[in-house]
């Protein structure tokens, strides 16, 4: 800490304590908003929901509770018994999530990755922070999810723990009340499907066999084309592409996928997300976890 010239300023007509939080957001780390487009429901939207993966960058995260776990400040006591705060503790939560098990399976796999994290609350607004361009973000966070049996508190079935990184970031709490909810951008979200393999990857084919359901009902999610099932990644020489699908209408998919329309030597794989869109088609009304496609 260091100290500055610092001026005394009026006060607000109204004092108000401050409100549970009642959802969250988390973004992929960057992104940046302005003050015209943190406002907008149909901005929010494309974030959570636009069909190009390139452009969504928002999960909304719905929760049962929220349990402050930041450390005190660390005071100290000198030998003429004069206090001093000597460290604040960057701020720490638990979230317990508003959730099933078949979600929150799929959320381990964002743990030890950071975000920026909105915290939305019970008045209608939400919080963010400015940074030096003008720029708006949510608060950088790091995230932990626990796997086990479940805790006597029903309401922590599935805890999400916050780390956040910047303890600065909320001296410069901007606080935003638009005209939509957070159930509105929870609203957005696509609905869960579940994908896994049936019969592994054929070297000699190039044949995959995936079973892709509705998820929490295990209904399969029919009627699919080659263009719902994406490939996010793969270390198969370009180009990787899926060139014949099969829907058996059950729900269960046998896939061609190739790199330079020839099989997948052994090692190579591909990373690969089913989604179903609207009838626009600007948005998704279905989106799947990924899933490793291994030679």
């Amino acid at each position: 800490m260091s100290c500055t010239n610092a001026y005394f300023n009026g006060w607000a007509s109204c004092s108000t304590l401050l409100e549970k939080m009642n959802g969250a957001a988390l973004q992929t780390k960057g992104e940046t908003w302005t003050d015209t487009s943190i406002v907008s429901a149909s901005t929010w939207h494309t974030e959570v929901a636009d069909k190009t993966t390139a452009t969504r960058s928002v999960l909304p995260v719905p929760i049962l509770s929220f349990e402050n776990t930041t450390d005190e400040p660390e005071v100290t006591t000198s030998q003429l018994g004069i206090k001093s705060i000597t460290s604040k503790g960057i701020p720490s939560g638990m979230l317990g999530l508003k959730a099933g098990l078949c979600d929150y399976k799929q959320l381990h796999a964002l743990e030890g990755t950071e975000y920026e994290f909105f915290p939305f609350f019970q008045d209608g607004s939400f919080w963010a922070t400015r940074k030096a361009d003008g720029t708006l973000k949510g608060f950088r966070v790091k995230v932990d999810t626990v796997a086990g049996l479940p805790p006597e508190d029903k309401s922590l079935s599935f805890p999400m723990h916050l780390f956040f990184q910047n303890y600065l970031e909320f001296e410069d709490v901007v606080v935003f009340r638009p005209e939509f909810t957070f159930n509105d951008v929870l609203d957005y979200g696509p609905v869960g499907m579940d994908i896994r393999i049936v019969t592994p990857y054929v070297i000699s084919t190039g044949v995959v066999i995936v079973k892709i359901t509705n998820r929490g009902t295990g209904e399969g999610h029919l009627a699919l084309a080659i263009a719902d099932i994406e490939i996010l990644s793969s270390n198969a020489p370009p180009t990787v592409a899926i060139s014949t699908l099969v829907d058996d209408g059950l729900g269960q998919y046998t896939l061609t996928i190739q790199s330079e329309a020839a099989p997948f030597a052994a090692g190579e794989y591909a990373i690969i997300q089913a989604s179903d869109e609207d009838d626009t088609p600007t948005y998704l009304t279905y989106l799947s976890h990924s899933i490793k496609i291994s030679a």
